[in-house]
């Protein structure tokens, strides 16, 4: 079932709309067979803060490894 939501219109009226179901990106390392749902959160750099920045590059549950409640891209497993 797709999401739906209210807008009140300027003359007091009131629309809805439809929206179509969300869809996530594909992921890469198994040729897109199956949605990324994780980020890959391996550190890659800092801030001039101090300010952690992580991969973020986008997998799929089977493809990513948890480690420590971490999850890892193919390119950042070790």
């Amino acid at each position: 079932m797709s999401p739906c939501s209210t807008i009140k219109l300027p003359g007091g009226g009131v629309a809805f709309v439809k929206h179509g179901a969300t869809r996530f990106p594909r992921c890469k390392w198994c040729n897109g067979a199956r949605a990324a749902t994780q980020l890959c959160d391996k550190v890659i750099s800092k801030t001039l803060g101090g300010a952690e920045i992580t991969c973020d590059e986008k997998v799929c549950v089977q493809c990513a490894q948890r480690v420590d409640g971490k999850d890892f891209c193919p390119k950042h497993q070790e």
